[in-house]
């Protein structure tokens, strides 16, 4: 290396002291030029943040979600991919993957809810289950023949 190299220097550009004062520039750049030793890490003091209340969902209709309203949406999905609510004279649109799907979806609700149903919802989700395989079997056998 070459002894005319100048070595390099720190400059603080921080805009206040440890104390939590306005730093000046003069001072600043006395200071740098003092020590050789780098300045510990002066943060400005912060205001704490205001804690608002957790949002919670809006109600469109006046009554809170509940399960079963879930497991009903879920269903109609399932029975309208199976072709079940074709219009009168059409031929209903049948989608075995799809439906297969949402009952997969149904199914996963019914492990992860165990234990914690309530006795109506568990009817609902069982006879959701049962009939949706039946008829996800009666229309995939129909395909496949």
């Amino acid at each position: 290396m070459s002894e005319d190299r100048k070595p390099f220097t720190v400059k603080d550009r921080r805009h206040f002291t440890a104390d939590g004062q306005v730093r000046s520039e003069q001072s600043e750049e006395s200071a740098v030029a003092d020590s050789p030793v780098l300045p510990e890490p002066i943060l400005p003091p912060r205001e704490p943040m205001p804690v608002s209340p957790p949002r919670r969902a809006q109600k469109s209709v006046g009554h809170a979600v509940a399960l079963s309203d879930l497991l009903m949406q879920l269903a109609g999905n399932a029975s309208v991919l199976l072709g079940l609510a074709a219009p009168e004279g059409e031929e209903p649109q049948v989608d075995l993957e799809g439906a297969r799907e949402v009952i997969g979806i149904l199914e996963m609700l019914h492990d992860k809810t165990e234990g914690r149903r309530t006795a109506d919802e568990e009817k609902l989700l069982e006879g959701i289950l049962y009939e949706l395989r039946m008829t996800y079997v009666a229309r995939a056998r129909v395909g496949g023949a």
